[in-house]
């Protein structure tokens, strides 16, 4: 993590998201933090779990050390980054809870560290449960005002893309017709295709570690040695590591002309060209979720 943090410092102006999980055990710290103009501080939820990112091509053996909510309060407390910082929700590793109790909660987050902008991470009442938007949402309009964002894992709405689209649609809805006006934030989502579905759908606010595993290449997310291969013959003959190294830079620069598109998808009323090689997939993929809809 330090190694991709000293080189992308030099590339990335923009937000970046680090977890709380990753500041208490020393992988950075807070201090060195400043080339983003914004930083998403995440709740530790992900790091503190045996689970597998969806862009995992495969396991690792991995032992998560304890994650409590005292050590996540015992960062807030100590963090030092000058950089506007959002903070997340607590998120346990250890236990679900009702949507209820985890409003009160992110809500005495916010009561206690009223410097911050808080944002508010939905999960699952029960282990193995998808989210039910429909239900769920309505519950928790009154208190979600305050909040700078409200947030949902990509894995935790459905298990098909057109699952999570329709429910990204609908959260986006409820809060629209509700005059909350805040963004959507997928998390785990950042590739070459599914992150534009999504914003089509009605989210806003994207992360995921896709982009330190795989390469982005005219509208793909390849492999990282084919990646190599394909961008350049030079590609076949270097080794992994400074395959990586390129291939982090030019994935950097190809999610900001992505959020370029997206921009000029609204400045020119919703005209799919204005995404570059994927433009057809995306007007066919929404027409299945307005037929959905």
């Amino acid at each position: 993590m330090k190694k991709i943090l000293t080189l992308m410092r030099e590339f990335i102006t923009g937000a970046v998201l680090v977890s709380a999980y990753d500041e208490h055990y020393g992988f950075f710290t807070s201090q060195n933090l400043t080339f983003p103009n914004v930083i998403f501080l995440d709740s530790g939820g992900y790091e503190a779990r045996v689970e597998h990112d969806l862009s995992e091509s495969y396991g690792q053996d991995y032992k998560p050390k304890n994650w409590k909510v005292y050590d996540h309060r015992c960062v807030i407390k100590n963090w030092k980054s000058n950089i506007p910082t959002i903070l997340v929700s607590y998120d346990s590793p250890a236990k679900h809870s009702r949507i209820e109790l985890q409003v009160r909660s992110a809500l005495k987050l916010k009561d206690d560290f009223p410097q911050f902008p808080h944002e508010l991470l939905i999960k699952p009442e029960h282990k193995r449960e998808l989210l039910e938007i429909g239900d769920i949402l309505p519950k928790v309009l009154k208190d979600l005002g305050g909040f700078a964002a409200v947030g949902f894992t990509e894995y935790e709405l459905d298990e098909k893309i057109i699952g999570r689209m329709l429910k990204i649609a609908q959260a986006r809805k409820i809060l629209d017709e509700a005059g909350i006006d805040i963004p959507i934030h997928i998390f785990g989502s950042l590739d070459t295709f599914s992150t534009a579905l999504y914003f089509l759908s009605g989210a806003e606010i994207f992360d995921g570690l896709t982009w330190l595993r795989f390469g982005f290449f005219n509208g793909q997310t390849i492999y990282k040695h084919n990646y190599g291969a394909m961008k350049n013959v030079n590609g076949l003959l270097r080794k992994a590591e400074d395959l990586s190294h390129s291939m982090w830079k030019d994935n950097y620069y190809y999610l900001e002309a992505l959020r370029e598109q997206m921009r000029n998808f609204i400045t020119r009323g919703g005209d799919y060209m204005a995404f570059l090689y994927i433009n057809k997939d995306l007007e066919d993929a929404m027409h299945q979720l307005e037929g959905r809809i």
